[in-house]
């Protein structure tokens, strides 16, 4: 019997995936990551636990995007496969996955998606973020809260593990 290994593609770029331990920001962001897609392809599949609070509401509770809720499930299921794709992202900037992007592109692409979450969690809006005006919803409890922090620690992890931590 020859030496048992793992599938190339689970080689990542700086050796074996399972020979190196993974950086606490990568487990960090692959909990939020599991966390978020579970939530989101719960409500692809036609869930209904957290849709109550699962897009930003007027004061009056009405969802801002009420006009776009024909298609919100589908829009559930591609955010669910976005991210499980940026975890895959993740796996391969901190060397546990094989990438076919190149180095440069892969960590660029962490960097801005991080970015954007912080920004996410900053930039006050009517909505979202941690300086948003309308805060009287149960929306805005869940984002304060909740939403918020995540993008927050998420958006941070990322561009810690595509600055090499």
């Amino acid at each position: 019997m020859g030496e048992r290994r793992c599938p190339a593609w689970l080689e990542g770029g700086r050796g074996r995936g399972h020979d190196r331990a993974m950086s606490p920001f990568l487990i960090v962001a692959l909990a939020i990551i599991a966390f978020a897609a579970s939530f989101h392809l719960h409500w692809a599949l036609g869930g209904r636990l957290g849709y109550s609070v699962s897009l930003p509401q007027r004061p009056d509770g009405e969802p801002v995007m009420a006009h776009r809720i024909g298609w919100w499930r589908w829009a559930a299921g591609g955010v669910a496969l976005g991210l499980v794709l940026l975890g895959a992202l993740a796996l391969a900037v901190g060397g546990h996955l094989a990438s076919p992007l190149p180095s440069g592109i892969a960590k660029a692409a962490l960097i801005l998606t991080g970015a954007a979450f912080v920004l996410r969690a900053i930039i006050p809006t009517p909505w979202t973020g941690f300086f948003k005006r309308i805060r009287s919803t149960r929306w805005a409890h869940y984002d304060t809260r909740l939403y918020s922090p995540l993008f927050l620690l998420l958006g941070a992890a990322l561009i810690a593990i595509s600055l090499g931590y």
